[in-house]
């Protein structure tokens, strides 16, 4: 729906005094300007301490509407701690696993903001899988993030798969934000198209090193780029098989055109929560 309410907030922190990151501070910007292009109202920071986080996740949950779509980005340093998930704030002060609580925030204080909004549909992205910089005086030695159920409405995509660590990138961008912001605005696919197209093009990128992951508990579509939705709805049937030679390419362009109808139609998990992205590959 073009009229819809769409409200972003953007965060990338880099300038870490004990780790600092190249690329989270670019990667907030370049994401903030392309949702703006979408239509999104965009609350950016970049570079924030734990209590201007806080701030702008209050912001942003308050200025959501109940019938609109809320979408958090972050990028920059991400750790687990006990199953659980935190981004690090600048100025973050930790030297054991205890001070994560007190020192960074915790993921589920931004689904706290959705989940009281009642929005119809919720996107978080997470590029927030970069190593761990307090490894050594942690005992669980754990890397990357852990995986989380979303919450009804909501998709959660992470950079990379639970357990692993993201690039922080040799360019401008991550490969995980120069993927999403090459496939973000493309004409006439919905959410689970793209997100299949970003994470074929960071697997391909890091040579399959890197391999984006996504928890969803939405079952609708939704559509980056509204001028283009209704043509994308009127080709949403698979087309009838054409009788083709027994060939083993003919195989293969069988099973990528079911797979395809498959995502059109979102049957994106199997009962064992097979990941769309694999089902695809």
């Amino acid at each position: 729906d073009p009229g819809e309410h769409r409200l972003a907030l953007v965060i990338g922190n880099s300038a870490y005094q004990f780790s600092p990151l190249k690329n989270p501070a670019n990667d907030a910007g370049a994401v903030a300007e392309k949702l703006s292009q979408l239509g999104f109202k965009v609350i950016l920071g970049r570079n924030v301490t734990k209590d201007e986080m806080k701030r702008l996740i209050w912001k942003f949950g308050d200025s959501l509407k109940a019938e609109g779509v809320g979408l958090f980005f972050y990028a920059g340093h991400g750790i687990q701690v006990g199953g659980l998930n935190y981004l690090i704030p600048l100025g973050a002060r930790i030297k054991s696993e205890r001070d994560v609580e007190l020192e960074a925030v915790d993921i589920r204080y931004v689904l706290s903001e959705t989940d009281r909004a009642k929005t119809k549909l919720n996107i978080v992205m997470l590029d927030a899988c970069r190593d761990n910089p307090f490894a050594r005086s942690f005992r669980s030695g754990h890397q990357g993030l852990a995986t989380m159920n979303a919450p009804k409405g909501t998709i959660i995509t992470y950079a990379t798969a639970p357990n692993q660590t993201a690039a922080d990138g040799h360019g401008s961008n991550s490969p995980f934000t120069t993927a999403l912001i090459d496939n973000l605005d493309r004409p006439g696919l919905d959410i689970w198209q793209i997100f299949n197209r970003i994470g074929l093009g960071v697997t391909k990128e890091t040579a399959g090193t890197q391999r984006p992951w996504i928890s969803s508990n939405y079952y609708g579509r939704f559509f980056f780029n509204p001028a283009k939705a209704q043509a994308a709805q009127n080709t949403d049937q698979p087309e009838q098989a054409q009788p083709e030679p027994d060939t083993n390419q003919v195989k293969v362009n069988r099973l990528q055109k079911a797979a395809e109808a498959d995502l059109r139609a979102n049957r994106l998990t199997t009962p064992a929560g097979l990941n769309a992205l694999e089902k695809y590959k």
